[in-house]
């Protein structure tokens, strides 16, 4: 099959890391995947085996498949004017989810474009993929619109357990940093500071933006005691995965976005989003109690392997196929 996936950029963000991943072992399998992005610029952050050209010549070439995620006006026009046998829009997120139900004419608004688009792509005839239980779900219930789960994964050689030198007299806490406001890295701050007069030793380290290649993440990863992930929004939360495939033990929020492999005193301790207090009581929680770090350590660990980059290739290989008419 001829394969193309029309996105924004390829610079580092989780939803360019899952077409990349997919890219890459459909490329493996035998098919021609191209991905088409703005200037047409190779990947600098991670490996990418797809071919890779600017956007400007999708429209140049037939597709049999063509795949998109984001709603911006570009993706959304190429998609929609490109030659392709199958046409597919990949749901990574939901934001403000109220403007998607019934009619709403705050989406009309000019600031709210990409929601409109989003509404418009929901609305299509293309096939829809879901990237998270939750997604699938709340579309259905909240929309009527039948879509295909296609979970994501987590890329075990980049992603794992190593022995990085601790000091001994520090609790290390690990957050991505990131400061866009769904984050929620706000409220991991308002928690540090809790958590700060209660044990003095606690150290917070962050990563988002530090230009730390990809092969030193899982070092990054592992010189933490505890991850702590802030988001009150997500599709699919890369970063719980990635520590808890580090082997990491984890304190969340209880999102949809984590909804597939994070489970309350099970392989994370979940907390409410933007609650400060609840957070920090959870942290201080684990920190004073090293079994129960174990446990989680082990437990989510154990689960993470189970998503894996080549089993959600083969889906959606087979996904194509059977939309596409073929054995």
């Amino acid at each position: 099959m001829k394969i193309s996936f029309i996105e924004p950029h390829l610079k580092i963000y989780g939803g360019i890391r899952r077409i990349i991943e997919l890219s890459n072992r459909l490329t493996e399998r035998g098919h021609d995947v191209t991905i088409f992005h703005s200037d047409g610029k190779p990947c600098e952050w991670m490996k990418c085996i797809a071919k890779v050209k600017s956007y400007n010549e999708v429209l140049e070439e037939e597709h049999d498949v063509i795949i998109y995620n984001d709603p911006n006006p570009v993706d959304y026009k190429l998609a929609k004017e490109a030659k392709a046998k199958l046409k597919v829009f990949y749901v990574l997120e939901l934001y403000k989810k109220e403007l998607m139900k019934g009619i709403n004419f705050k989406v009309y608004l000019p600031w709210n474009k990409a929601m409109l688009i989003l509404k418009k792509s929901l609305h299509s005839s293309y096939l829809k993929l879901a990237n998270a239980t939750w997604e699938k779900e709340w579309l259905k219930k909240n929309m009527n619109i039948d879509s295909i789960l296609l979970l994501g994964g987590v890329n075990a050689e980049m992603f794992r357990p190593v022995e990085v030198k601790k000091n001994p007299d520090e609790v290390r806490i690990l957050c991505s940093g990131d400061s866009r406001e769904r984050k929620g890295t706000k409220t991991i701050l308002e928690a540090f500071e809790i958590i700060k007069k209660k044990e003095p030793k606690v150290v917070l380290d962050t990563y988002h933006g530090k230009g730390i290649p990809q092969k030193k993440m899982a070092e990054k990863y592992c010189s933490a005691d505890i991850f702590v992930e802030g988001s009150w929004q997500a599709g699919w939360n890369n970063p719980v995965a990635e520590a808890m495939a580090c082997k990491v033990p984890v304190v969340c929020t209880d999102i949809g976005g984590v909804q597939d492999f994070a489970f309350h005193k099970d392989t994370a301790l979940l907390v409410p989003p933007e609650d400060s207090q609840a957070m920090a009581s959870a942290i201080l929680k684990l920190i004073r109690d090293e079994k129960l770090r174990g446990t989680l350590r082990e437990n989510a660990y154990q689960y993470i392997r189970q998503f894996d980059w080549d089993e959600s290739a083969e889906s959606l290989e087979e996904i194509l196929h059977i939309a596409l008419g073929e054995q």
